[in-house]
């Protein structure tokens, strides 16, 4: 059995961590600016030169770190993180290639070619936060699925691993790709512990049942949504 510890969230609606706001949303919209001070509580240089998936997608991650107590280090951790995601980096490939296209490539940008990868961000998570576990991306079709939770505590109960972060990534639908309400912009991320280490309360234990059922306090969860708000209101109660 495991323990989410943390939680950390970017949407359209508003950004935040569970034991700071309690009015998490995630639904259709624009997604706000966001800043170096949105996730991180010290400077972080290569912040300004990411593009815009990574810095949702670590910025997510600093507050769910945050949230668990477990932003500040002295010392690399074990932590691993799965993120799950429809579109990946996709807007930032598209990016890339309008600058392939002049001049036969000439003025291709290093910049935007570093991050052409959906999986880059989670380099910037661990450089920032001293994490050392495993990281890796899994592709879905819609924003709803467990697969990142599910993938995470398999890890946990075949490796030893004591600390993960799961999470959903995902910017706005890419111009000119078809559109599904399913699909909503943003990031969340949740800290999951087998032995918490810190003195304050878990929102609660996380199983996964040999018939591959994500159980929330004895509980079954069907989305990843839906497990942050219950997790939420468990605390806020």
């Amino acid at each position: 059995m495991s323990f989410i510890t943390g939680v950390g969230w970017i949407s359209a609606q508003n950004m935040g961590r569970g034991r700071k706001n309690n009015n998490f949303k995630m639904a259709q919209g624009e997604l706000p600016s966001i800043s170096q001070k949105t996730g991180f509580k010290t400077s972080y240089p290569r912040f300004s030169r990411m593009d815009e998936f990574s810095k949702l997608g670590v910025s997510a991650v600093g507050l769910a770190l945050q949230d668990a107590g477990l932003n500040e280090w002295m010392s690399k951790r074990e932590i691993g993180i799965v993120v799950a995601t429809v579109y990946g980096c996709l807007q930032t490939d598209l990016d890339y290639f309008e600058t392939v296209l002049p001049e036969d490539g000439v003025f291709a940008s290093p910049a935007l070619f570093s991050y052409t990868l959906p999986n880059c961000f989670l380099g910037e998570a661990a450089a920032s936060f001293g994490l050392t576990g495993p990281g890796y991306v899994v592709s879905q079709q819609n924003s709803t699925s467990l697969s990142s939770v599910e993938a995470a505590l398999e890890d946990m109960d075949c490796t030893g691993l004591e600390i993960a972060l799961a999470g959903i990534c995902d910017l706005d639908c890419p111009p000119d790709f078809p559109t599904n309400a399913n699909i909503i912009p943003g990031a969340a991320f949740m800290v999951i512990e087998k032995d918490p280490v810190i003195s304050q309360k878990p929102y609660g234990a996380l199983h996964l049942s040999r018939s591959r059922e994500i159980l929330f306090n004895k509980s079954k969860v069907s989305d990843f949504r839906s497990l942050i708000e219950t997790c939420i209101q468990q605390i806020w109660e």
